[in-house]
């Protein structure tokens, strides 16, 4: 075992369980949507009944897929600490140098904006709202919000400082996140509706009937 900073740790964790990581991502998106519709197809042959199969293997299958994944994620944790000792860096807790390590650059800018005043947040810090080519169309607005936080807490420096405090500065000048932004850029909500897109379009349109 031999002692590495957590953001470089990241490195080595990508190099090691990245493509493990990436295939089962996408064994959850395409992949289990195919289980499902082809389940329901074979066990019953009643279109209504194939359906409801298919929605019943549907909500069994997330909840044991979602605890295999949290296995799996616990497994890789444990053989990555049997290689490497996690310094946290930059203050952070053994919690948060855990989350760097999974998350990379991206999980020390949210760490630092959660964390940080908005008087604070460096420009590095504010590209987690904006560094995928998916937040390409959203930018304008993005920016927006930016510079109304920011003037908010320059004009108020001792206003009180959350999340739910900043939605509310937000949703006054009518700049909140809306649905299709936030499907768009959050990759989690992007992967479940492709998933249950597909899902839905499967069991909708029988294409393989």
């Amino acid at each position: 075992m031999f002692g590495m900073l957590d953001y470089r740790a990241n490195k080595l964790f990508l190099i090691i369980f990245g493509i493990p990581w990436f295939i089962l991502r996408w064994v959850a998106i395409i992949g289990l949507p195919f289980a499902y519709y082809g389940i329901g197809h074979s066990l019953a042959d009643n279109r209504l009944l194939q359906i409801g199969a298919s929605l019943i293997a549907l909500f069994i299958g997330e909840f044991i897929w979602m605890i295999i994944v949290t296995y799996i994620d616990k497994l890789f944790m444990f053989l990555f600490n049997l290689l490497v000792d996690v310094i946290p860096a930059d203050g952070r807790t053994k919690e948060e140098a855990v989350m760097v390590v999974r998350g990379g650059q991206q999980a020390i800018r949210m760490l630092n904006l959660g964390s940080k005043h908005p008087n604070e947040w460096s420009d590095d810090d504010l590209m987690a709202y904006k560094d995928s080519i998916f937040t390409l169309f959203f930018r304008p607005v993005i920016d927006k919000r930016v510079e109304v936080i920011r003037n908010y807490y320059a004009e108020n420096p001792d206003a009180y400082f959350s999340i739910s405090a900043i939605e509310d500065v937000l949703k006054e000048r009518a700049l909140e996140v809306d649905w299709l932004e936030r499907i768009v850029c959050n990759p989690q909500w992007r992967a479940m509706v492709i998933s249950y897109g597909l899902t839905a379009y499967l069991l909708l349109f029988n294409p393989f009937k």
